[in-house]
């Protein structure tokens, strides 16, 4: 998987670049090979993938995680 906008952002600013090329996001600081996740409006809320694989569901982000901005548009 790789990033086609290379550009830092929030993580509001990543949900919605993401959503308009129908992709996801993750953390630049997650390294080369990082969990990503799809948002989504269903129960499911946030879809956690690794490796194109889903991994979970609901994902509980850390206050760092909301306030970072080396958030991604990856997948």
């Amino acid at each position: 998987m790789e990033s086609r906008k290379e550009n830092n952002m929030n993580i509001q600013e990543a949900v919605k670049e993401a959503g308009k090329q129908k992709r996801g996001i993750t953390r630049k600081s997650w390294g080369p090979n990082p969990i990503w996740m799809i948002p989504t409006n269903t129960t499911s809320c946030i879809v956690i993938m690794e490796n194109d694989k889903k991994i979970g569901v609901r994902w509980n982000p850390k206050s760092q995680d909301i306030t970072a901005t080396d958030w991604i548009v990856y997948g």
